[in-house]
């Protein structure tokens, strides 16, 4: 009897310590987590976001085969795997191809790991908030770089950066952060309300003041993705608040466009720039600069004036990007398998074409478009069928179960900001398939989990 009584009280000691030890490795894991979404959209940190990923991956792969059971892998992300290591056999530059695939997209891969991992040790309602808030400290960091810059010069240095080297990435960051820190707000509890307001008004007051004007649509069009969607599935009892909260996101919207219109004189070009963008052939204009779209548009045009103020914004303003958008698609069009996976494939497409052209992207712009020009459109197609993918898995839990699930729907929103954001920039590359990889995989993991469906 006595060795029974210790046999069992030996059994739940180890069951105890087995669980404190599991509660603090998820501790360990939330908070690499955490940090490695807080970096991702930070510029020089290559570095740490590669250290924080590979820790990541450790903890991922010592329950690889519980991924693999729970987590699942489905047509759409097997088929986007195995393109991608059979791309190189036939590209046109095998080890550029190579280079590519294990530079860059891969990455993206391993983050998906990397997120389907972090959800089997830690997938708590809490953890929204947590990423929504780690999400939004490059913001905050931005914001506190430029009080100082107010301090320093005494007045409102617009479009300052602080310490990122381009506005897009806040913008980036702003969009995870609103997404997330929306749905927190939507599910949480009053005090997780009160913080995800306060971060969600940081968050669009960093992209305003760095004047990013994409960075600043789409971070409104997270909110009201998740608006929208939480209105869409809540009960009568509860759409009276998502109404308020629509109006509120309405008039905020006003408000802020209002601001930037008035202090960003991009916006007021904008629409008198656009007519240049469709004068002249693309591809010679991006060759041989403003003369072959004036060219053609004094045939088309009463007078060589005219013509002038019609192609002066193709080399400076928001006409040059659809210039570039349509040269790219040319491009494409002339070379449907793509090139050998680089970023770089709209610029050596264009070089082939000629090889001094006077104005010289790095990128059309637009990632679908980058995608074909690298991957071909079978390439391009199977990415936006992952992201479709996670998207129907969203939409289904969300019809099935009826009420709001959190984690769904941040499957639908994600999803769905990252499709539309494809048609306005570069984002299926570096960092950015990095920060899709890993929120769609965890909250996909997440789902899975609680409804073994």
């Amino acid at each position: 009897m006595a060795h029974r009584d210790h046999f069992l009280m030996q059994l739940a000691l180890n069951k105890g310590q087995r669980m404190e030890r599991g509660r603090w490795m998820a501790i360990w894991v939330g908070l690499l987590a955490a940090a490695y979404l807080a970096v991702l959209p930070m510029a020089n940190t290559i570095a740490l976001r590669n250290i924080l990923l590979v820790a990541l991956l450790i903890f991922a792969i010592r329950r690889l085969p519980e991924i693999w059971r729970t987590a699942g892998v489905g047509l759409p992300l097997l088929a986007w795997c195995v393109y991608l290591f059979a791309f190189p056999l036939f590209a046109a530059d095998h080890v550029a191809a190579w280079q590519s695939l294990t530079g860059q997209w891969m990455r993206s891969v391993l983050a998906m790991l990397a997120g389907a991992g972090v959800a089997l040790y830690i997938n708590k309602d809490r953890q929204l908030f947590v990423f929504g808030g780690a999400s939004a400290v490059p913001l905050v960091v931005h914001l506190s770089y430029f009080a100082v810059a107010v301090w320093s010069v005494g007045s409102v240095p617009w479009g300052y950066w602080g310490r990122e080297t381009h506005h897009a990435d806040l913008g980036y960051a702003a969009g995870h952060a609103i997404l997330l820190l929306s749905v927190a707000l939507v599910t949480g509890s009053p005090r997780v309300r009160l913080w995800s307001i306060a971060l969600i008004f940081l968050s669009i007051l960093s992209v305003l003041l760095a004047m990013s004007r994409a960075g600043l649509l789409f971070g409104l069009l997270a909110g009201a993705l998740v608006l929208g969607g939480a209105y869409v599935t809540s009960g009568r009892a509860n759409r009276r608040g998502m109404v308020w909260g629509l109006l509120g996101l309405i008039v905020a919207v006003g408000l802020v466009l209002g601001v930037a219109i008035k202090t960003d004189a991009r916006w007021q070009r904008l629409i008198t720039q656009l007519p240049a963008a469709w004068v002249g052939d693309a591809i010679q204009i991006e060759c041989y600069g403003d003369s072959a779209s004036q060219a053609d548009s004094r045939g088309n045009l009463e007078s060589d004036g005219k013509a002038l103020r019609a192609t002066e914004p193709v080399h400076a303003g928001d006409a040059s990007r659809i210039v570039i958008l349509r040269a790219g698609f040319e491009l494409a069009l002339q070379h449907p398998w793509g090139l050998d996976g680089s970023r770089q494939a709209y610029q050596k497409r264009l070089l082939e074409v000629c090889p001094e052209p006077v104005y010289l992207m790095a990128h059309t712009h637009n990632g679908w478009l980058d995608t074909v020009l690298a991957l071909g459109w079978i390439g391009a197609a199977l990415y936006l069928w992952v992201l479709i993918h996670f998207l129907r898995q969203g939409m289904r839990s969300l019809r099935i179960h009826g009420s709001l699930d959190p984690w769904a729907m941040v499957l639908m929103a994600t999803s769905v900001f990252w499709i539309l954001r494809g048609f306005t920039d570069s984002v299926f590359r570096d960092h950015m398939l990095e920060m899709q990889g890993f929120l769609l995989a965890y909250a996909a993991t997440v789902r899975k989990i609680r409804h073994q469906d």
